[in-house]
């Protein structure tokens, strides 16, 4: 592919849930009352928040949909709607919105409780079933069996942000779009820019896979219990890095997973060391493909560490 390579955007865009305090005192009540009736406590040390606000979850459900008239990078036309995957559905505050569109929809909810919950709310839709355990132990073509594209909605705790993000990198070509939420801080951290505190080992991975886009900022008032922090929705589209083949790929997750165990250390000796080569042999795998081996690991852009990769693999 030729294309140019992926930038990570902004729109910049908020959601406030504190202009009609009314609606949103009931839709917050509406959920603590659940909450108490399944016998659920929200755990703080799991970063369990249960969206609460409508219009939110109007405006997710939306941006998952909308997919459907865009074409995945690459290709030349949108995929034909798809099935509709939903991780962790909680109470359900974007499942009906999304079983409602008629698509194949599948959620996968880990406590039982909230998983018997969801079940009621989709009696309604012949086509949407839930499926009780972790995401993290399924497959994709067990949870939707067949060839069609899947989009991969989830509001996301942010300890487990990126281990989910990874599981829907590794499910293939099937997955063609997500639209995920997270902490504020947690989706700063996967649209890190190189020479920040932010940028490491799994800015570089995501980057290597997907492009990233944050879509809007959704405020504290919208969730129950409320935390602390703004959280952010974002799209994920998976797409090979362009330029590069798979073993290239490969190469570079092993080679920063290496490089990245010490952040103070230069590159030359943590690479040295993690790759157990020595720093003479790192420093000269990096001067071969015009890295500085001074420089820190969280310093090398996606670009310089494809060129250290096949430096390394004597392609460079």
């Amino acid at each position: 592919m030729n294309r140019p390579a992926p930038s990570f955007t902004s729109k910049a865009t908020s959601v406030t849930a504190g202009s009609v305090a009314r609606r949103e005192t009931r839709a917050t009540t509406g959920v603590a009352g659940t909450l108490r009736a399944l016998d659920v406590r929200p755990s703080r040390r799991l970063g369990q928040n249960f969206l609460s606000d409508p219009r939110v979850a109007e405006r997710i459900a939306a941006l998952a949909l909308e997919g459907d008239d865009a074409a995945a990078p690459g290709a030349s036309a949108p995929p034909a709607p798809g099935p509709i995957l939903e991780i962790g559905p909680g109470l359900g505050a974007l499942t009906e919105h999304l079983a409602a569109s008629g698509r194949p929809f599948v959620a996968v909810e880990l406590d039982l409780r909230l998983a018997e919950h969801v079940e009621s709310l989709l009696r309604p839709y012949p086509n949407a079933r839930v499926v009780r355990g972790d995401i993290l132990d399924q497959g994709l073509d067990a949870l939707l069996p067949g060839s069609e594209p899947v989009t991969v909605v989830a509001n996301l705790p942010y300890v487990i942000t990126s281990p989910a993000i990874a599981w829907v990198l590794e499910q293939g070509p099937r997955v063609t779009r997500a639209a995920l939420m997270t902490q504020r801080e947690v989706a700063q951290r996967l649209a890190a820019k190189p020479g920040t505190k932010e940028h490491g080992s799994f800015t570089v991975f995501l980057a290597l896979h997907a492009a990233l886009r944050i879509e809007f900022r959704v405020s504290p008032g919208a969730f129950h219990p409320r935390p602390d922090v703004d959280s952010v929705v974002f799209t994920v589209i998976p797409r090979p890095y362009p330029g590069t083949t798979a073993a290239e790929r490969s190469a570079v997750e092993r080679i920063v997973r290496a490089a990245t165990g010490g952040r103070r250390k230069t590159l030359a000796n943590s690479l040295g060391h993690g790759l157990d080569i020595g720093a003479e042999k790192a420093r000269a795998v990096l001067t071969r493909a015009g890295v500085d081996p001074g420089r820190r690991a969280e310093t090398v852009s996606v670009e310089e560490w494809i060129a250290v990769a096949r430096a390394e693999g004597g392609t460079g």
